[in-house]
């Protein structure tokens, strides 16, 4: 029979000792504990990562490319498994099958590479027995409508699909605004890496890609960084550990219990705001915002429209011609556009309002609750877009369907959103079975 003993508090398999039983410290029983110790200290940190690579969200970064039609994708000839031909964390798709119904998600991190796409057509499928849906996931972490508009103008319209869904969070009216976005990614608003909307002499058109936007984005913060041992050591722990699991996982830990880790990106984004200031068209739209001494690029959103500085009410225009670029592209190719919006529009999470209350100090700003959602939902009535409003499927739960202070979904949280999601597409499917849109 194999017994188990422990060692070092871990169980290991096959020692024929039992606890009770004195151990005599001659060589051989000594060189027995150092094969022991030498497996555990092995075994353990292998077991861990194994079971965090089961259970963690943490995902090893995939290669991505830049292409000049539509900005940045994942490249798929570094990751052929995971990458399709489109370069999206997606199996592989053949715009030629038609015997399908093809729904279009298109989206950040909210989309890419988690489960959402699958869970929506799962529902569907299941809704509507003997009719088969596809739902296709086109998307990339950290882009805005201008970017999902790209997607599905340059490989979407391949698969003639009968809706297109974009998935909208709280920090996508930031990654709207070719300035705003300047701060997140150190680009350039008049050489953008990838399409944004603006408005010129009142009028909406399209800022298009740059392909040589390399040569005009923003300086970098010089590095001063002295080299003690705690460096020394940091820095070579991530160079060894950097893809592990066990080691990401309790960088997380870590970085929960800093009360003020949203800061830590603070003197970059600085340096870029007085970069873009400098800049004559710019400096009169940034009037009013003090950062680093006011809310940031995402925070800004849940004030008062008419309290707002210039830049941000902006964002909000480039919005609304993102939202009417979808419409019109959608009455031109007859397919339905839908806007999801997502719950962490309406609910703020802890680290969220910790974060506002820190930020506000110096300018006193107001949180409204709601008002993220609310302004979404304004731009989507004016622009007849029509919308879903997901919290109504997460209302009273968001705190448990959301990863630990994450604006991002768990996987529970994500069969919520597609359960919201589908439920919308259904109903539309079943007002006209036989119109040419589904």
């Amino acid at each position: 029979m194999i017994q188990c003993r422990i060692i070092f508090g871990i169980p290991v398999l096959g020692a024929t000792t039992t606890l009770s039983e004195p151990i005599y410290m001659n060589t051989k029983n000594l060189i027995k504990i150092l094969v022991a110790a030498l497996i555990t200290l092995i075994a353990s940190p292998s077991m861990i990562e194994v079971y965090l690579r089961a259970t963690s969200t943490f995902v090893p970064p995939i290669s991505y490319i830049f292409d000049k039609n539509v900005g940045f994708v994942f490249d798929h000839k570094l990751s052929p498994g995971t990458v399709n031909s489109f370069g999206f964390v997606d199996k592989a798709r053949n715009p030629g099958d038609t015997s399908k119904t093809r729904i279009i998600i298109v989206g950040d991190s909210f989309v890419s590479g988690t489960s959402l796409a699958s869970n929506i057509e799962k529902e569907l499928n299941a809704q509507f027995p003997g009719h088969q849906f596809e739902v296709i996931p086109m998307a990339f972490p950290g882009i805005g409508l201008g970017n999902m508009y790209s997607f599905v103008k340059q490989y979407g319209l391949q698969f003639h699909p009968s809706a297109v869904v974009a998935v909208f969070n709280s920090s996508t009216f930031a990654n709207n605004s070719s300035i705003l976005e300047a701060m997140k990614l150190r680009g350039h608003p008049d050489h953008p890496m990838r399409l944004f909307f603006d408005v010129k002499d009142g009028e909406c058109s399209e800022v298009p890609i740059d392909p040589d936007f390399e040569k005009y984005t923003l300086k970098e913060l010089p590095l001063v960084r002295p080299r003690t041992l705690y460096t020394v050591i940091e820095d070579n722990l991530e160079r060894l550990l950097g893809h592990s699991y066990a080691f990401n996982w309790l960088k997380d830990i870590i970085s929960q219990g800093d009360e003020h880790g949203f800061l830590r990106e603070d003197k970059e984004f600085a340096y870029r705001y007085y970069q873009l200031a400098s800049m004559p068209r710019i400096r009169k739209m940034l009037n009013g915002w003090s950062f680093p001494d006011d809310l940031d690029v995402n925070s800004m959103f849940w004030t008062a429209t008419d309290t707002m500085p210039s830049v941000f009410i902006n964002a909000l225009d480039d919005t609304k011609c993102a939202l009417l670029a979808f419409d019109d592209l959608a009455h031109l190719n007859n397919f339905k556009f839908m806007l999801a919006i997502s719950d962490d529009c309406t609910f703020p999470n802890e680290l969220m309002m910790r974060e506002f209350k820190f930020r506000s100090q110096h300018t006193k700003r107001i949180f409204i609750e709601q008002e993220c959602k609310n302004k979404i939902v304004a731009l989507a009535k004016e622009t007849k877009t029509h919308f879903i409003d997901l919290y109504e499927q997460f209302s009273g739960k968001s705190l448990a369907l959301h990863y630990f202070n994450d604006i991002h979904w768990n996987e529970d949280g994500i069969k919520t959103a597609a359960n919201g999601i589908s439920n919308s597409i259904a109903s539309e499917f079943e007002k006209d079975l036989s119109s040419k849109t589904f």
